[in-house]
């Protein structure tokens, strides 16, 4: 069995001799079970919504923060130019509603984040907070330089043409 370490939630990439080579053991995904929890306890607690509410609410922002990270590594894969960028909206949309909807029905739907009897602290609150955070962040920061590229890319591209005069300014000479 390969693993990633436990740099990063110690997830089982591939079984070499099982049925399934590509079967991701979603009980060894606690990191992420404790992000949902904690977006689950934020709407059920604080928010005071019902869990069904709860439960939808987990999934959306849940989908949403995995869907930022995703376009943050896109984002830095076109930075730095071994993909070309996406200009159509479908490319974005679509895998975000299949993302939303493996993660409310592998993660979100059978409630398995609340059986890890998993408990509010203030050291898991404040890393929960950082990390929505950063993945809010990250986007944007690589979408800023990623704009700049595009800029000075077409600051080459555009020839200067000498400008036509503009009817005003035939005006003001013939009024002169």
């Amino acid at each position: 069995m390969l693993r990633v370490g436990n740099y990063f939630m110690s997830i089982p990439l591939v079984t070499l001799y099982s049925k399934n080579p590509m079967k991701i053991s979603l009980a060894k995904m606690k990191k992420y079970n404790y992000f949902l929890f904690r977006i689950f306890r934020f709407y059920k607690d604080k928010a005071k919504e019902h869990e069904a509410i709860a439960l939808i609410s987990v999934t959306a922002v849940s989908t949403l923060i995995v869907s930022l990270n995703i376009i943050a590594i896109y984002l830095l894969v076109n930075l730095l130019g071994l993909i070309p960028i996406l200009t159509n909206k479908l490319i974005v949309i679509i895998p975000m509603l299949v993302i939303g909807f493996i993660n409310h029905h592998y993660f979100v739907r059978k409630k398995r984040f609340l059986s890890y009897g998993f408990r509010k602290d203030k050291k898991g609150g404040l890393l929960v907070m950082s990390y929505i955070l950063c993945s809010f962040i990250l986007p944007l920061t690589i979408g800023h330089y990623n704009r700049q590229k595009i800029f000075e890319g077409r600051t080459t591209e555009i020839t200067h043409k000498p400008q036509r005069e503009s009817l005003e300014g035939k005006i003001r000479k013939w009024l002169e």
